[in-house]
C-alpha cells in the first residue's frame, strides 16, 4: 500500500505563473456570479415593490368602498 501522503520531494512543482492565472480566471468568475446574483437581487426588489402597490391599492379600495352588509330578513311565523 502506497503513502497516502507522498514526500515533498515527488511532488510536481507547479509554477506561481500558472497559479496566478488560475487564481484571475477564478475571480472573474466569482465577478461575474456576483454581478448576476446583484442582478437577480434587483429585479426581486421590484417585483417586491410591485407586488406591495398592488396589494396596498386593494387594501385601501376596500376600506373605500361602501360595503355591502347583508341584509336580515324576518323569518315567517
Amino acid at each position: 500500500m502506497g503513502n497516502a501522503y507522498p514526500a515533498s520531494s515527488n511532488r510536481k512543482q507547479v509554477s506561481s505563473s500558472s497559479s496566478v492565472r488560475e487564481d484571475a480566471v477564478w475571480d472573474q468568475e466569482l465577478d461575474t456570479e456576483r454581478t448576476a446574483l446583484i442582478e437577480e437581487n434587483a429585479r426581486l426588489r421590484g417585483l417586491v415593490v410591485q407586488l406591495s402597490n398592488l396589494v396596498l391599492r386593494n387594501v385601501v379600495d376596500q376600506h373605500n368602498t361602501p360595503s355591502m352588509l347583508p341584509l336580515r330578513r324576518s323569518l315567517p311565523d
